[in-house]
Protein backbone atom coordinates (compact mmCIF):
# COMPACT_ATOMS: atom_id res chain seq x y z
CA UNK A 1 0.00 0.00 0.00
CA UNK A 2 2.70 2.46 1.00
CA UNK A 3 4.87 1.56 -1.97
CA UNK A 4 1.88 1.68 -4.32
CA UNK A 5 0.91 5.16 -3.14
CA UNK A 6 4.41 6.48 -3.78
CA UNK A 7 4.80 4.81 -7.17
CA UNK A 8 1.38 6.04 -8.33
CA UNK A 9 2.58 9.60 -7.76
CA UNK A 10 6.10 9.26 -9.18
CA UNK A 11 6.31 6.44 -11.75
CA UNK A 12 3.06 5.14 -13.20
CA UNK A 13 4.76 2.29 -15.11
CA UNK A 14 6.37 1.00 -11.91
CA UNK A 15 3.00 1.42 -10.20
CA UNK A 16 1.31 -0.79 -12.80
CA UNK A 17 4.03 -3.45 -12.44
CA UNK A 18 3.80 -3.26 -8.65
CA UNK A 19 0.03 -3.67 -8.72
CA UNK A 20 0.36 -6.68 -11.03
CA UNK A 21 2.70 -8.16 -8.44
CA UNK A 22 0.13 -7.43 -5.71
CA UNK A 23 -2.54 -9.19 -7.80
CA UNK A 24 -0.28 -12.24 -8.00
CA UNK A 25 0.41 -12.11 -4.25
CA UNK A 26 -3.33 -12.06 -3.60
CA UNK A 27 -3.88 -14.99 -5.98
CA UNK A 28 -1.00 -17.02 -4.53
CA UNK A 29 -2.51 -16.54 -1.06
CA UNK A 30 -5.92 -17.73 -2.31
CA UNK A 31 -7.59 -14.37 -1.62
CA UNK A 32 -7.18 -15.12 2.11
CA UNK A 33 -6.68 -11.87 4.03
CA UNK A 34 -5.44 -13.68 7.16
CA UNK A 35 -2.79 -15.44 5.09
CA UNK A 36 -1.81 -12.17 3.37
CA UNK A 37 -1.56 -10.58 6.80
CA UNK A 38 0.83 -13.33 7.97
CA UNK A 39 2.91 -13.48 4.80
CA UNK A 40 3.02 -9.81 3.78
CA UNK A 41 1.60 -7.23 6.16
CA UNK A 42 3.31 -8.36 9.37
CA UNK A 43 6.68 -8.27 7.56
CA UNK A 44 6.45 -4.48 7.38
CA UNK A 45 7.90 -2.68 10.35
CA UNK A 46 4.84 -0.46 10.63
CA UNK A 47 2.55 0.83 13.35
CA UNK A 48 -0.67 -0.99 14.20
CA UNK A 49 -2.57 1.83 12.50
CA UNK A 50 -0.61 1.43 9.26
CA UNK A 51 -0.97 -2.36 9.36
CA UNK A 52 -4.73 -1.94 9.79
CA UNK A 53 -4.80 0.41 6.78
CA UNK A 54 -2.81 -2.16 4.78
CA UNK A 55 -5.30 -4.91 5.68
CA UNK A 56 -8.16 -2.66 4.59
CA UNK A 57 -6.32 -1.91 1.32
CA UNK A 58 -5.73 -5.60 0.60
CA UNK A 59 -9.34 -6.41 1.50
CA UNK A 60 -10.56 -3.80 -0.98
CA UNK A 61 -8.28 -5.21 -3.68
CA UNK A 62 -9.50 -8.76 -2.98
CA UNK A 63 -13.11 -7.61 -3.27
CA UNK A 64 -12.41 -5.65 -6.44
CA UNK A 65 -10.59 -8.58 -8.07
CA UNK A 66 -13.50 -10.88 -7.26
CA UNK A 67 -16.03 -8.33 -8.50
CA UNK A 68 -14.10 -7.82 -11.75
CA UNK A 69 -13.79 -11.58 -12.30
CA UNK A 70 -10.00 -11.66 -12.37
CA UNK A 71 -9.40 -14.30 -9.72
CA UNK A 72 -7.43 -16.53 -12.12
CA UNK A 73 -5.87 -14.01 -14.48
CA UNK A 74 -6.24 -10.47 -15.70
CA UNK A 75 -5.61 -7.09 -14.20
CA UNK A 76 -7.56 -4.62 -12.12
CA UNK A 77 -9.50 -2.12 -14.20
CA UNK A 78 -7.74 0.90 -12.72
CA UNK A 79 -4.34 -0.45 -13.79
CA UNK A 80 -5.71 -1.00 -17.29
CA UNK A 81 -7.00 2.59 -17.26
CA UNK A 82 -3.49 3.84 -16.52
CA UNK A 83 -2.14 1.50 -19.19
CA UNK A 84 -4.58 3.05 -21.67
CA UNK A 85 -3.46 6.55 -20.69
CA UNK A 86 0.17 5.58 -21.23
CA UNK A 87 -0.63 4.04 -24.61
CA UNK A 88 -2.56 7.13 -25.71
CA UNK A 89 0.38 9.31 -24.72
CA UNK A 90 2.75 6.88 -26.49
CA UNK A 91 0.78 7.28 -29.71
CA UNK A 92 0.67 11.06 -29.32
CA UNK A 93 4.41 11.29 -28.70
CA UNK A 94 5.01 9.38 -31.91
CA UNK A 95 2.56 11.35 -34.04
CA UNK A 96 0.96 14.58 -32.86
CA UNK A 97 3.62 15.79 -30.45
CA UNK A 98 6.58 14.55 -32.51
CA UNK A 99 8.86 13.97 -29.50
CA UNK A 100 12.18 13.14 -31.18
CA UNK A 101 13.85 11.67 -28.09
CA UNK A 102 10.86 9.39 -27.57
CA UNK A 103 10.75 8.47 -31.24
CA UNK A 104 14.42 7.43 -31.13
CA UNK A 105 13.82 5.23 -28.08
CA UNK A 106 10.78 3.74 -29.81
CA UNK A 107 12.73 2.93 -32.97
CA UNK A 108 15.36 1.21 -30.81
CA UNK A 109 12.66 -0.86 -29.05
CA UNK A 110 10.27 -1.45 -31.97
CA UNK A 111 11.64 -4.81 -33.18
CA UNK A 112 11.79 -6.11 -29.60
CA UNK A 113 8.20 -4.99 -29.03
CA UNK A 114 7.01 -6.70 -32.21
CA UNK A 115 8.88 -9.90 -31.31
CA UNK A 116 7.38 -9.89 -27.83
CA UNK A 117 3.86 -9.36 -29.18
CA UNK A 118 4.33 -12.36 -31.48
CA UNK A 119 5.79 -14.55 -28.70
CA UNK A 120 3.01 -13.57 -26.29
CA UNK A 121 0.38 -14.97 -28.64
CA UNK A 122 -1.47 -11.70 -28.87
CA UNK A 123 -2.00 -11.27 -25.12
CA UNK A 124 -0.67 -7.72 -25.30
CA UNK A 125 -3.42 -5.17 -25.99
CA UNK A 126 -0.97 -2.62 -27.39
CA UNK A 127 2.74 -1.81 -27.58
CA UNK A 128 2.96 -0.35 -24.08
CA UNK A 129 1.14 -3.38 -22.67
CA UNK A 130 3.72 -5.55 -24.45
CA UNK A 131 6.57 -3.60 -22.84
CA UNK A 132 5.03 -3.86 -19.37
CA UNK A 133 4.21 -7.57 -19.83
CA UNK A 134 7.78 -8.18 -20.92
CA UNK A 135 9.22 -6.33 -17.95
CA UNK A 136 6.89 -8.12 -15.55
CA UNK A 137 7.91 -11.49 -16.95
CA UNK A 138 11.55 -10.42 -16.70
CA UNK A 139 11.02 -9.50 -13.04
CA UNK A 140 9.47 -12.92 -12.36
CA UNK A 141 12.39 -14.68 -14.06
CA UNK A 142 14.85 -12.71 -11.95
CA UNK A 143 12.93 -13.54 -8.76
CA UNK A 144 13.04 -17.23 -9.70
CA UNK A 145 16.77 -16.87 -10.44
CA UNK A 146 16.19 -18.21 -13.94
CA UNK A 147 18.97 -17.71 -16.45
CA UNK A 148 18.08 -14.90 -18.83
CA UNK A 149 19.51 -14.66 -22.34
CA UNK A 150 21.48 -11.65 -23.51
CA UNK A 151 18.84 -11.00 -26.18
CA UNK A 152 16.08 -10.89 -23.56
CA UNK A 153 18.13 -8.57 -21.35
CA UNK A 154 18.73 -6.27 -24.33
CA UNK A 155 15.02 -6.28 -25.20
CA UNK A 156 14.03 -5.46 -21.63
CA UNK A 157 16.63 -2.67 -21.55
CA UNK A 158 15.04 -1.15 -24.66
CA UNK A 159 11.59 -1.41 -23.02
CA UNK A 160 12.92 0.23 -19.85
CA UNK A 161 14.46 3.13 -21.75
CA UNK A 162 11.26 3.71 -23.71
CA UNK A 163 9.08 3.56 -20.59
CA UNK A 164 11.41 5.89 -18.67
CA UNK A 165 10.89 8.60 -21.27
CA UNK A 166 7.17 7.84 -21.47
CA UNK A 167 6.79 8.16 -17.68
CA UNK A 168 8.71 11.44 -17.74
CA UNK A 169 6.33 12.79 -20.40
CA UNK A 170 3.33 11.40 -18.47
CA UNK A 171 4.44 13.24 -15.33
CA UNK A 172 4.92 16.44 -17.35
CA UNK A 173 1.47 16.00 -18.89
CA UNK A 174 -0.12 15.55 -15.46
CA UNK A 175 1.71 18.65 -14.21
CA UNK A 176 0.58 20.67 -17.25
CA UNK A 177 4.17 21.08 -18.47
CA UNK A 178 4.17 18.93 -21.60
CA UNK A 179 4.59 21.01 -24.74
CA UNK A 180 2.34 19.81 -27.52
CA UNK A 181 3.17 22.13 -30.36
CA UNK A 182 6.12 24.32 -31.11
CA UNK A 183 5.37 26.92 -33.73
CA UNK A 184 8.11 27.57 -36.21
CA UNK A 185 8.80 31.19 -37.01
CA UNK A 186 9.60 32.20 -40.56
Amino acid sequence: MLIAQEKEKTNIAEYILYMWQIEDIIRSNNFDLAQINDVVITKFNASTEVQYAMKFWYQNLIEQMMKEGISDKGHLSFTLKYLGELNNLHNSLLTTIQDHKYQEAYIAAKDNINNFIIKSGGEAYNEIHACLNGLYGFLLLKLKRTEISAATKEAMNSFSKLLAILVDRYNKLKAGKLEFFKEKSN
